[in-house]
């Protein structure tokens, strides 16, 4: 076949959800022909992989897991502290006051931490995180993510650490 006399055209258009490409062939036009009779051969479309896992919902777009990492990096101060110790002690009274999306503290494994910029990248959503805020989650946490680094993930939003007041001794 003599360079020249055939063509393949692919064009990629792409939405939100999904790439499809329309193949055009144009082999078939005759010798001397100055325009090409596209013959369109069809793709079948692509087949969307859903996550059936329960729990997981899709998230906004520039709050992935990924997206967190590079915020964690950049912001100077997630924990919302002002220039405050990351050390200081926080009492559980102290934490209950923190239980709105707009203000949410939670404490995982004896640290307290603002969780309020983490809301939107939780891949469980909104709901699921709320149900620790104000409370100790370590046991929630452990149910659902025992094998997250919960301690680097949130690193930049601990405001401190739980200190369990105990009862003072009764005198008789």
């Amino acid at each position: 076949m003599p360079l020249g006399s055939g063509c393949l055209n692919v064009v990629i258009l792409q939405n939100d959800l999904t790439s499809r490409a329309t193949v055009v062939d144009c082999s078939d036009r005759q010798n001397g022909a100055t325009t090409p009779m596209p013959k369109p051969v069809s793709l079948s479309e692509p087949k969307l992989k859903t996550d059936v896992r329960p729990g997981k919902i899709p998230l906004e777009k520039g709050y992935s897991q990924m997206d967190w990492m590079r915020l964690t990096k950049s912001h100077p101060d997630l924990a919302g502290l002002a220039g405050k110790s990351r050390n200081r002690a926080i009492s559980m009274a102290e934490v209950k006051q923190h239980r709105s999306k707009d203000d949410a503290w939670l404490v995982l494994k004896g640290k307290v931490y603002n969780v309020t910029p983490y809301l939107k990248f939780h891949p469980g959503g909104l709901d699921w995180i709320m149900k620790g805020a104000g409370l100790d989650a370590t046991s929630l946490f452990n149910k659902y993510h025992a094998w997250v680094n919960a301690e680097f993930m949130l690193e930049k939003c601990v405001v401190g650490y739980l200190v369990v007041s105990t009862p003072a001794p009764q005198q008789s």
